[in-house]
């Protein structure tokens, strides 16, 4: 007859259990020796005479040093216009993307008729419209709350020239303004420790809205702070209505949040780098791939690359470079051909990425 087997050892449970753990370490080890460290496919994009605000000098070069989000599409003469918006006062500019090169123009585009800072941070377009958003956050260093920055305006895109639509006065078509967005953040359980007044960015986990992207109807804001994506419908976002609010949280590496985003053909890019938290200040930017589908547990996007940053060398006109803003100049079945551009760098600072995503 033969033995029983003794299924039940504790040391063969304990064997098995560190053999799947050494397993496990073994597969996250070799993703991240795997992942593609990319460096810009060529130095800084030209920018022309660069975006122009009639503000004092200093004002002027800070304004010029804080490019916080961009929308682009394609017009009827196959040029790609693009919405450029600024973490400082309230204009908007834009620009035509060409081989190399990101040329600004000088019409202003006002988001906003009020006096105060509305600290735009994301900006997308689904062709029919422009969308922009303010942060929603408190004011850094002081903490104070900033009702000004709790705006999401949108305004109508003409196709014929890739710019808004006007009015014969000059006016934007269909302009909307809501302040809805901080209400509805406040109802949803996930985010409610961090939409609070005077709630601190960094270790508070204050809101932060830095990325925007828009797909079938939806508006989906990406946070920096704590790392969400929050969906809900634009049409009842701007006209009243339920907004089918959904909170997804993202797991994208301990001490990094999102500085932007962007839809593409089957899901959304992320641009992920340091959170609000100083701490985390060093952590370099990813780039990362998410199918787009709402989950109340936690997702983990794919991880395409990280971004090498060492080549660039900072003009005199630069700060600093802090990618914030992405854009897809193309899509392949083997690559995105992606700009990224900075805050703190002269007109952003335009670099040119590929990434892979096979």
């Amino acid at each position: 007859m033969p033995k029983p087997k003794n299924p039940g050892s504790p040391l063969r449970a304990l064997a098995g259990a560190a053999g799947g753990l050494a397993i496990a370490l073994a597969q996250v080890q070799a993703q991240a020796q795997t992942l593609p460290n990319i460096a810009p496919t060529g130095g800084i994009w030209d920018t022309g005479a660069g975006f122009h605000f009639d503000l004092g000098k200093k004002k002027a070069l800070k304004t010029r040093q804080s490019l916080s989000g961009i929308a682009c599409g394609v017009n009827a003469a196959q040029q790609r216009v693009c919405l450029a918006v600024f973490d400082e006062g309230v204009e908007a500019r834009w620009a035509t993307l060409h081989h190399n090169s990101l040329l600004p123009e000088l019409e202003p585009v006002m988001l906003s008729a009020g006096t105060g800072e509305l600290d735009a941070e994301g900006a997308a377009t689904d062709g029919q419209y422009f969308y922009a958003t303010g942060s929603h956050s408190a004011k850094r260093n002081s903490c104070d709350s900033n009702p000004d920055s709790r705006h999401v305006v949108r305004f109508r895109r003409d196709p014929a020239t890739g710019r808004a639509l006007r009015t014969p006065a000059g006016a934007l078509v269909d302009y909307a303004d809501t302040g809805r967005l901080w209400t509805i953040m406040q109802a949803q359980p996930a985010l409610q420790d961090h939409v609070k007044e005077r709630a601190c960015l960094g270790a508070e986990g204050g809101v932060n809205i830095e990325g925007l992207a828009v797909r079938d109807g939806r508006l989906y804001f990406g946070l920096r702070s704590s790392g969400e994506v929050l969906a809900v419908d634009a049409e009842a976002l701007f006209n009243g209505g339920e907004v089918h609010a959904s909170v997804t949280p993202m797991s994208l590496g301990a001490g990094r949040g999102i500085r932007d985003m962007v839809a593409v053909q089957n899901g959304f890019l992320l641009l992920a780098g340091p959170d609000d938290d100083d701490a985390h200040k060093n952590l370099a930017w990813v780039v990362a791939w998410w199918d787009g589908k709402s989950s109340t547990s936690s997702v983990t996007p794919k991880v395409l690359a990280t971004l090498d940053l060492r080549p660039v060398k900072l003009r005199s006109c630069d700060k600093e470079i802090k990618p914030e803003v992405i854009t897809v100049l193309k899509e392949t079945p083997q690559a995105y051909e992606l700009l990224v551009l900075s805050d703190g760098m002269c007109d952003g600072g335009p670099l040119a990425f590929s990434v892979p995503h096979n």
